[in-house]
């Protein structure tokens, strides 16, 4: 779950050193403008017809916003009584569009970092997972139940995530350069190019959902150098907007486990219809 932000840290603060000078500090909590990819299912996907768990993209005629990401910025919306609007941007633009107000949230499968920290601000999580690999089915690392199971094989994940970074913990690994998105990687191992990726749990759930020659592998060990904050996502705000941070834990606080995993399980089955 933690994609990490390509742009740099001194890029980040001189940046909002700027945008202070603007007055970026006035905060409007009055409406939930929410940023995100629309493209990292089950988190969050763009669908081309509305249902009763979507929400229109502001400024994209024909196209809404679906996934667990959405039915959180629901649940918000209807917990704290305030509008929600519905922004899309590159993943690497989201902690930039929030610094210069054009939204005021990222509810985008976001998981806290200590360099995030130094430009955002985040909430409690609102949901935690764990990684796993995706092989395909016909594969020899089918049965594998370690990550030494997968020395010597190529894998591959998604570029800026935490998954791309801990591929070098397999012993004697093919680390293939990492794709764009989760679902390219998944191309390459459908095709054969590649023999695994790593995703986290729910990530990888929606794309066997979706491609009936792969199956999931479940680690019995643990990859080192990850703790809670990179097994879950949070929502960010603009750093030093208490009071937005304030509301949405009072609001997560009623949101428990077997409903978020509700939400979660639907997501899942949905993101499948709309491959």
């Amino acid at each position: 779950m933690k994609r990490f932000q390509k742009t740099t840290i001194l890029g980040v603060a001189a940046f909002g050193m700027l945008l202070t000078s603007c007055g970026s500090k006035n905060y409007d909590n009055s409406r939930l403008v929410v940023g995100l990819e629309c493209n990292y299912a089950p988190f969050n996907w763009t669908a081309l017809s509305t249902s009763d768990y979507t929400l229109p993209i502001d400024g994209l005629d024909g196209q809404y916003a679906d996934g667990y990401d959405i039915q959180v910025a629901r649940y918000l919306s209807s917990t704290l009584d305030k509008e929600v609007v519905i922004k899309k941007f590159d993943w690497e633009a989201l902690v930039p569009a929030i610094q210069s107000n054009q939204i005021n949230v990222i509810i985008a499968g976001m998981s806290y970092s200590e360099e995030r920290d130094l430009s955002v601000d985040f909430t409690n999580p609102y949901y935690q997972s764990n990684i796993v690999a995706i092989v395909r089915k016909d594969s020899s690392y089918v049965d594998v139940d370690t990550i030494a199971g997968l020395s010597n094989a190529k894998v591959i994940s998604q570029l800026g995530t935490i998954q791309d970074q801990i591929i070098d913990q397999i012993p004697d690994v093919i680390h293939m350069t990492g794709t764009d998105t989760f679902s390219s990687a998944a191309l390459m191992v459908s095709s054969g190019d590649a023999d695994a990726m790593l995703a986290e749990y729910p990530v990888a759930r929606a794309i066997v959902n979706a491609n009936t020659n792969l199956a999931i592998v479940s680690f019995t060990d643990s990859f080192s150098g990850i703790d809670a904050n990179d097994l879950s996502v949070s929502v960010a705000v603009k750093e030093g907007n208490s009071e937005l941070v304030s509301l949405i834990n009072s609001a997560l606080i009623d949101l428990d486990d077997a409903e978020r995993q509700a939400m979660m399980d639907g997501a899942i089955a949905r993101s499948a219809l709309s491959e």
